[in-house]
């Protein structure tokens, strides 16, 4: 059956809903050979993924995950596609801290570093939190700090039949697309990032047909899968399951001075974790916090906390400037550490 699939899919032929399904369940079963994962993969991007195929490889993908039991109400989820091969810091993961310093609940969902120095999971754990968390102790976490970060192969625990044709490829595959589609917690608002306008709104059309509530997803004119302050960005949003075409957005419209690219680059895990504290700390330079805060404003906006994003711009700037960021931020380190103490 795969190698049919695989040849269908050497003619640029699409999968049907059931083709793609059956294809990526004998994947996470361990079924087959990571040469024709390989295969696969490369297969997939060559011919161009549909929003089809993707939908069903998320639900199936979703069927197949561990499940965190919280209570999500108002609850987000951040999380970049990666393999924007930019090199800036880990902004999405800098305004979790943001987000939640704001009231806003924050289930992150993320990995290590796959196509990146560094992953949200690398610099995470350079800042000395606990990233590696089991299903119990992520709700313990949550539930004591209204904060908790999602270690993708403990939730996708079948995904480690893929990694190894991942690393061996060292390309973005369609499994970047679905890294934020695919929250354990199930969470209804979402901020994802895409590595390309085409993506970011292949992403929200998925998102509409699994009922999500509300989201943004975002790709920058420069590249990034943020939203940047050195350019316009593309802006797809989905509330009250419908979608529409991306608005174009321009920082300078919330008063940000717009920056050159290089002066949002980061570096290894343990340079980022450096640049997220002094984000908190308010010792960082203008340019890494106004894109933190920029995002964590849209984080804010899309948990329906607020119904402006200006508001939520203003509540993102108190975050920082009260305090309260880094407060989040040192409490998700001691917590992390306790929790996994505990256990």
């Amino acid at each position: 059956m795969f190698t049919t699939t695989l040849e269908k899919i050497s003619r640029s032929e699409n999968l049907t809903d059931e083709e793609a399904s059956e294809a990526l369940k004998l994947i996470l079963n361990g079924d087959i050979s990571s040469e024709e994962i390989a295969a696969f993969l490369i297969g997939m991007r060559m011919k161009g993924e549909t929003v089809e195929e993707l939908t069903s490889f998320v639900k199936v993908m979703r069927d197949h995950a561990v499940k965190v039991e919280v209570d999500t109400t108002n609850a987000v989820d951040l999380c970049g596609t990666g393999g924007d091969k930019s090199g800036t810091f880990n902004i999405s993961t800098a305004a979790m801290f943001v987000v939640a310093g704001a009231g806003v609940p924050v289930l992150k969902h993320g990995n290590r570093s796959v196509s990146s120095k560094s992953g949200s999971y690398d610099v995470l754990e350079n800042l000395g939190a606990v990233p590696n968390l089991q299903k119990d102790e992520v709700e313990k976490l949550f539930n004591e700090t209204g904060m908790a970060f999602m270690f993708a192969p403990n939730f996708h625990p079948a995904l480690r039949y893929v990694m190894p044709a991942r690393r061996a490829l060292k390309v973005r595959t369609f499994f970047n697309m679905l890294g934020p589609l695919l929250n354990p917690a199930d969470v209804k608002h979402q901020f994802v990032g895409a590595f390309s306008k085409e993506a970011a709104g292949m992403m929200i059309q998925i998102l509409g047909n699994l009922h999500t509530g509300n989201a943004y997803a975002v790709n920058s004119h420069d590249g990034l899968d943020e939203v940047s302050i050195s350019s316009q960005s593309e802006i797809f949003e989905l509330e009250n399951n419908v979608t529409g075409n991306s608005v174009t957005f321009d920082p300078e419209s919330l008063g940000y001075k717009k920056v050159q690219l290089s002066d949002l680059m980061g570096g290894d895990a343990a340079d980022n974790a450096v640049i997220i504290r002094n984000i908190m700390t308010g010792t960082s330079t203008e340019a890494q916090r106004n894109v933190v805060e920029l995002n964590a404003a849209f984080g804010i906006r899309v948990s329906n906390i607020t119904s402006n994003l200006e508001t939520a711009k203003q509540m993102a700037a108190k975050s920082i400037d009260s305090g309260e960021a880094l407060r989040k931020l040192d409490l998700f380190i001691s917590e992390s550490q306790k929790v996994a103490g505990d256990f």
